[in-house]
């Protein structure tokens, strides 16, 4: 899956991928367990979210307890934007669709809810069941003749499965889930899990039935050198923008996201798009990491597509060294000690989570340079 686009990428079409694209639902109509999407319009050319899991699956899944008709539009909670631009990049799909209030109206009261299906290619060898801190999930479903891991809790409901040579996940997650309550109170998990069965079991069925042309999406060129914390990641650069206290103990470490067995769907996203880690830690704590995804600067739009565009604010980037083309978003409040932001630099993008988050992607500008 995935022809190369190398940087004749549309990195507006991956970006509008990335935040779903589920048709119109139908008020009041409700589908059955497993309907198939509808085929696509053009049935030679590559699949997208909605040829996936239709608009009615959509609006079934995210439908309140009270019954009323729901409207779902395509957007990606911030949380999950980077991880859907690494997916959307080495091939796979991103999708997600919004109900409810839009973002960013964390706080009670809230309505929002939304609903994703996401496929890393090439990744079933790697699979393994949805972790309950430290443990697997002992609960399975079938869905399509797949065994399916399931798990629920106040994060959400959550299905993944392995299917054909793919790795594939589907999760609702709302407001209100840990305690001030809902949209869907009253609605226990075993329902919910179904609507997540049913949209697994037509978008597996998509899948299986796709030809190799459907199945080609396009990706970036994949980093290809050793993961090193130099150039605009030097440890002199970083360590000034994190103002540190004199006589701390530092450290600054690289871990290449490749180096290890997944240890999730998120790791193994990572691992797949060659990503690595530049971690600055102090006495023994870390202070801010950065998170390298050289050639994926193109698809920097991603962060300006719905929701993800009220959940960053673009970061002034005065005083770029010349010729250097950079763009970066800063999460809500960027004061925060997990704060995070977003840099793209040429080809390379970079997301900061941590202290001093502003900071800290002045400099890897900087020293872009």
């Amino acid at each position: 899956m995935g022809a190369k686009l190398g940087w004749l990428a549309s990195a507006a079409a991956l970006a509008a991928a990335l935040s779903g694209c589920a048709g119109e639902p139908q008020a009041g109509q409700t589908p059955t367990a497993g309907a198939s999407p509808s085929p696509s319009a053009d049935a030679s050319g590559p699949l997208s979210c909605d040829d996936l899991v239709s608009g009615e699956l959509v609006a079934a899944a995210l439908a309140g307890a009270d019954g009323d008709p729901v409207d779902p539009v395509p957007a990606a909670n911030g949380t999950d934007a980077f991880t859907g631009v690494l997916l959307e990049g080495v091939g796979g799909f991103a999708c997600s669709w919004r109900v409810g209030s839009g973002m960013p109206e964390y706080q009670a009261p809230s309505d929002w809810a939304y609903l994703r299906f996401d496929v890393l290619p090439d990744a079933a060898g790697d699979w393994i069941p949805l972790q309950l801190g430290d443990t697997p999930s002992p609960d399975t479903r079938e869905v399509a003749g797949v065994a399916a891991s399931v798990a629920a809790g106040d994060a959400g409901w959550f299905l993944s499965a392995p299917v054909g040579e793919d790795w594939a996940v589907a999760s609702i997650t709302a407001a209100g889930l840990a305690g001030t309550g809902s949209r869907f109170d009253g609605i226990d998990a075993e329902r919910m899990l179904d609507r997540l069965a049913d949209v697994a079991e037509a978008a597996f069925a998509t899948l299986g039935a796709a030809t190799p042309d459907q199945l080609e999406r396009p990706t970036v060129e994949l980093r290809a050198t050793d993961a090193a914390c130099t150039g605009a990641l030097d440890r002199d650069g970083i360590v000034d923008a994190a103002q540190l206290r004199t006589g701390t103990t530092v450290e600054y470490l690289v871990t290449d996201a490749a180096a290890e067995p997944p240890r999730d769907f998120a790791a193994a996203v990572h691992a797949a798009a060659r990503t690595f880690d530049c971690e600055l830690r102090v006495d023994g704590g870390t202070v801010v990491t950065v998170t390298a995804a050289p050639e994926f600067g193109p698809l920097m739009d991603a962060f300006r597509a719905p929701d993800a565009d009220v959940a960053f604010d673009v970061l002034p980037l005065d005083g770029a060294p010349a010729g250097v083309e950079a763009s970066a978003v800063v999460e809500r409040p960027a004061e925060d000690p997990a704060a995070v932001a977003v840099v793209a630099v040429g080809d390379a993008l970079y997301h900061v989570r941590g202290q001093r988050v502003e900071g800290v992607v002045r400099a890897i500008v900087t020293q872009s340079g």
